[in-house]
């Protein structure tokens, strides 16, 4: 490696830290300097301005560090390069169409590909960057929210749940008289509250289901737990009797 062979635009990283070096490694104080500076961020110029070397003096000391296998060049996508060709900061002035095409023509940008004959300079630094830059994702706007309608059920549970209290003994009655006799008829009341959460019964002070005077259910949740239980477990829709003003 010779000091010819560093880029300007070339973006180095430590290839081994601190705690890995040698008792016995030996640098000059700008080999040193140039060791803690580099973080694969920064170009090879960036560097030199930096500190306040020249360009050979910067370009000797990062050879040496890369023979010593201290620093490696820092692997660069091609949006990257193009910004690192920017930032060296080369002394000879060009054009914008000369400074795209050095950027085009770089093996480490692009494969080789035929340059484009426009006339138009901006044009030409259109086509060249999208060749070197990748394109910036399209914003797409989130989805909206999806919020399903009510089926009619639930339509109907939620206006008898609007204000109005449901009776459990006019429920338990009307389970017993369907079942045929009382015996079947406590059996399914079970069934029906077995389906119910715990958690929903407790809430509104239930228990047991065993109670002298009747109990009324305010509690839309709970209202519509038991609609719907008795709904699954006996096939049958709790009817406006049930429900109290």
């Amino acid at each position: 490696m010779t000091a010819r062979s560093i880029l300007a635009q070339s973006v180095y990283r430590r290839a081994k830290e601190p705690n890995q070096l040698s008792n016995e490694l030996k640098l000059i104080a700008l080999e040193w300097a140039l060791y803690f500076a580099v973080t694969g961020t920064h170009t090879a110029a960036e560097l030199g301005k930096q500190l306040r070397v020249d360009a050979e003096d910067r370009n000797c000391a990062l050879a040496r560090l890369l023979e010593l296998g201290l620093i490696a060049e820092q692997e660069l996508h091609p949006a990257d390069y193009v910004r690192a060709l920017a930032a060296a900061g080369d002394p000879q002035e060009k054009t914008l169409r000369e400074f795209l095409i050095a950027a085009s023509q770089s093996s480490d940008v692009v494969e080789a590909a035929p340059r484009p004959q426009l006339r138009d300079v901006k044009d030409f630094a259109t086509a060249t960057l999208q060749r070197v830059m990748p394109p910036r994702p399209a914003k797409v706007a989130p989805p909206l929210a999806f919020t399903p309608l009510p089926s009619p059920n639930d339509r109907k549970e939620n206006r008898m749940s609007g204000s109005r209290k449901l009776s459990l003994r006019a429920l338990m009655n009307l389970i017993e008289s369907q079942a045929g006799s009382r015996e079947a008829g406590q059996l399914d009341i079970y069934r029906v509250f077995v389906r119910v959460d715990t958690s929903l019964l407790k809430r509104s002070g239930i228990e047991t289901l065993r109670f002298t005077e009747d109990r009324l259910v305010s509690d839309p949740e709970l209202q519509q737990a038991i609609v719907r239980s008795v709904k699954k477990t006996l096939g049958v829709d709790c009817p406006e009797s049930l429900w109290v003003a």
